[in-house]
């Protein structure tokens, strides 16, 4: 009988746009890896300053095996598509370029998947640059598809240190086997620029009846740059518009109606958050009502 190989080959798929500030870092702390079997292919979605550039440099020095530069920015999705289809690992993660990962973090990340057979997507413990403030121990996927970091803020005592199942991980580290991405055709690229791509993978996992792990030995840092800023009406308006096309795409008109309905209702008049957002959420239901109806393929 064959037996899988102890350390089958791990792809890292780094998404580039405008990332010259930190992709540097990111390189370095991947070149320090314990774990034996990997490459890292960068996929460049059209950036305008001088990533491209640093990363030929990279290239050059045998850190990057592939580099890959789109004429045009395909969006994340899109993007991390060309990555890990152009890469050979039976374990393909995803890696933002504004990250910075310990040692043990690829080793950590591949022995929880490997050790699972019904797992197919692992995520990451993930603190705030130089501190020990947690960004993310997993997500929770709310019934009117609001997401949450689990422990977003909170220093890091320990209370998130058993590997678990979640409902969802965040894009910035997501470790997938690749047959399941296969099987999936990869990230849905109507989520475009960004936003609830992984989300929605992850969903599809849990509905074929797979796991998604939150793996807490797999430690790094994300300084969550470049882009929109959490904080921005531009951020809330295009989080709110993929939140409405992830449930009109994934729910049926029976949980529109019995799970959606009644928790955003409670959200929107109760929760303190949607305060100066409603009007915005408004045009969120039309962008999202209006997308099926409208988009071809």
């Amino acid at each position: 009988m064959e037996t899988a190989a102890p350390n089958p080959l791990v792809s890292v798929v780094i998404l580039t746009w405008n990332s010259e500030e930190f992709i540097a870092l990111c390189l370095e702390s991947l070149s320090r890896q314990t774990y034996p079997n990997h490459e890292i292919i960068v996929v460049d979605n059209a950036s305008r300053d001088n990533t491209v550039r640093k990363l030929k440099a990279c290239a050059h020095s045998s850190l990057v095996a592939r580099l890959i530069v789109n004429e045009k920015n395909l969006g994340c999705a899109g993007g991390n598509n060309v990555g890990w289809r152009a890469s050979s690992g039976d374990i393909v993660i995803f890696l933002n370029p504004d990250t910075v990962v310990t040692k043990t973090w690829m080793e950590n990340l591949s022995a929880a998947l490997l050790a699972d057979r019904e797992a197919v997507i692992a995520g990451c413990r993930i603190h705030y640059p130089n501190s020990h403030r947690i960004q993310h121990a997993g997500g929770i996927l709310y019934p009117n598809g609001m997401s949450r970091h689990v422990g977003s803020g909170e220093e890091d005592q320990g209370q998130y240190d058993q590997l678990r199942q979640v409902d969802y991980v965040t894009g910035a580290a997501i470790g997938v086997k690749r047959d399941f991405l296969e099987n999936a055709g990869g990230f849905d690229e109507d989520y475009f620029p960004a936003y609830f791509e992984e989300t929605d993978l992850c969903y599809k996992a849990r509905k074929q009846g797979k796991r998604v792990l939150y793996v807490p030995q797999a430690l790094l840092y994300h300084y969550e740059s470049p882009g929109l800023s959490r904080s921005s009406p531009q951020f809330y308006a295009l989080y709110y518009k993929m939140r409405i096309r992830f449930v009109m795409k994934n729910y049926s008109l029976l949980e529109i109606l019995t799970k959606f309905l009644p928790f955003e209702i409670r959200w929107m008049l109760f929760e303190p958050l949607a305060k100066g957002f409603r009007l915005r959420q408004l045009r969120a239901y039309w962008q999202g009502i209006k997308f099926p109806l409208f988009h071809r393929r």
